[in-house]
């Protein structure tokens, strides 16, 4: 099976009947069937562990002298309806991998893709990982001087009618003098409104960016009115939580 984005070829290696490899670089078949090898029987260097969390597993790891990032996205991965719903999309680790690819051909600086792993049963995506190369940045999250990179970088993909997909202010690193966008799920957009969305959202994130947002972006009702809508939202999702907490319907 072959993936294309953007005019670049994404090949996809059959090792058994369960097992895709979806490879970021240039690696060959055997290589990335070694790599995959050693990552299953956990056959490398923890580093650090980045994030702990339900949702996923964020560790940097040192593997055949590379230091990269292991991604285990655990509740993609366990939920039964997300499950369900890869019997006709891509696993998140591939959405991910592809993502990288797409913003770099597009010049917008991430992080850098290198292989990614999934394991189907009844084609139905049960586990999956991803790897890529550590970017050793920092944190824009607080970081005032940052900001107006942080707001250009945005404003870049939405003149590309590209969608950051999670526009929080932790998803933005600062290496050198440069900025980096991180874990985003890359989408076309041209609607006015999802664009001002994204930028209610990093407002959200960190309320003092507002001030380096341009008056056509901060004057402008579909801005506003985004800024409601996402406050009704959180106010929705919380509910929603609770209702699905109280009936037991944590698996939607």
């Amino acid at each position: 099976m072959l993936y294309f984005a953007n005019s670049e070829r994404y090949r996809v290696i059959y090792k058994q009947g369960n097992k895709r490899i979806l490879i970021g670089t240039q690696l060959g078949e055997t290589e990335a069937y070694e790599i995959v090898s050693l990552v299953e029987s956990k056959n490398f260097e923890i580093i650090e562990v980045l994030k702990d969390h339900p949702r996923s597993k964020v560790s940097r790891i040192r593997l055949n002298n590379l230091d990269l990032v292991l991604k285990v996205p655990r509740e993609k991965n366990s939920k039964p309806w997300i499950r369900f719903l890869t019997l006709f999309r891509k696993s998140e680790v591939f959405k991910n991998l592809t993502g990288m690819k797409l913003l770099n051909s597009l010049g917008i600086k991430t992080t850098t893709s290198y292989l990614a792993c999934e394991y189907r049963n009844w084609h139905m995506v049960t586990d999956s990982w991803l790897l890529y190369f550590f970017l050793d940045g920092k944190e824009c999250l607080d970081l005032e001087e940052t900001f107006e990179s942080v707001v250009s970088t945005l404003s870049s993909m939405h003149e590309k009618n590209i969608l950051h997909g999670d526009a929080q202010i932790r998803n933005f690193l600062i290496a050198g003098e440069d900025p980096y966008v991180i874990d985003a799920n890359p989408k076309k957009s041209k609607s006015t409104f999802t664009k001002a969305l994204e930028y209610a959202y990093l407002k959200r994130s960190q309320p003092e960016i507002e001030r380096y947002f341009n008056d056509k972006i901060s004057k402008s009702s579909i801005y506003k009115f985004a800024v409601k809508y996402d406050k009704f939202g959180r106010v929705l999702a919380k509910k929603k939580r609770a209702f699905k907490k109280a009936l037991k319907l944590d698996f939607l």
